[in-house]
């Protein structure tokens, strides 16, 4: 086992879906710079899994969430997390590993997110609850798009 190392994390700004705003992360391991052409292809896969409308009429949506691109060790996750039914986070996840032939594909059976990945949630988790949760007025959207990691 390799020991764990910090790898680096940077918000690339927001993408609009439909009419869902999302956080855009990138995680690189090594030197190669992100490939971001190929993390489009990824998240491809995985958006068309976002609730339609972004904005329910019942105020539990509120149309935000965040994308990781995350360039690992022997493969790339494009991960989408959305926020839904008020404190829910659903999570989909693309995977291209470097010794498949082929491109992206849904993760599978152990595919996940991972210990990196997990510092971006934490992080999105605690910005929810301080920007909407903790809120009384059913807002918070736009604090928590301008909060980021």
């Amino acid at each position: 086992m390799t020991p764990y190392a910090p790898r680096p994390i940077d918000f690339l700004g927001l993408v609009e879906h439909r009419d869902w705003r999302l956080k855009l992360y990138s995680i690189v391991h090594g030197d190669a710079p992100l490939d971001r052409e190929d993390f489009a292809r990824g998240f491809r896969l995985v958006v068309h899994h976002l609730p339609e409308p972004a904005v329910p009429v019942t105020g539990e949506r509120l149309g935000v969430g965040f994308l990781i691109a995350h360039q690992g060790n022997g493969a790339s996750y494009a991960v989408l997390a959305w926020w839904d039914a008020e404190n829910e986070l659903p999570l989909r996840v693309a995977v291209r590993r470097t010794d498949e032939r082929g491109g992206w594909r849904p993760a599978r059976g152990r595919e996940s997110i991972c210990v990196w990945d997990l510092q971006v949630i934490g992080f999105e988790r605690d910005a929810y609850v301080e920007t909407v949760l903790s809120r009384t007025d059913g807002g918070g959207a736009e604090e928590y798009l301008a909060l980021t990691l």
